[in-house]
């Protein structure tokens, strides 16, 4: 159950291991602060540069791609369908996402 007491204030060993927190912390990463401000309204850098934007044929190319790749699923035989979906999903996609990050730098 949650203590329903209000907080004590720290003491001066807590304090100072706080301070020296935050100083490390300020050397290794000076923009840190800036970074998580909490200004209203403003975003978050790092949630504005998640991923990368993607050009509309890629989108595209995509999705032509699935959808090919779900109609050759659908006619194929059940056991080589397995076999397909398996060998795609388990080998194919992830050797094409590193392939795909590493020719754009992202890895």
């Amino acid at each position: 159950m949650l203590d329903e007491r209000p907080p004590r204030p720290l003491d001066e060993q807590e304090l100072r291991a706080l301070e020296e927190i935050s100083r490390a912390t300020l050397r290794e990463d000076p923009g840190l602060a800036h970074r998580l401000d909490g200004t209203e309204g403003h975003q978050h850098p790092p949630v504005r540069r998640t991923g990368t934007p993607l050009r509309w044929r890629v989108v595209v190319a995509v999705m032509l791609l699935a959808a090919l790749y779900g109609a050759v699923v659908v006619w194929l035989p059940p056991p080589l369908a397995l076999t397909v979906v398996l060998g795609v999903q388990l080998v194919l996609v992830p050797v094409g996402c590193v392939l795909w990050a590493r020719r754009r730098g992202e890895l």
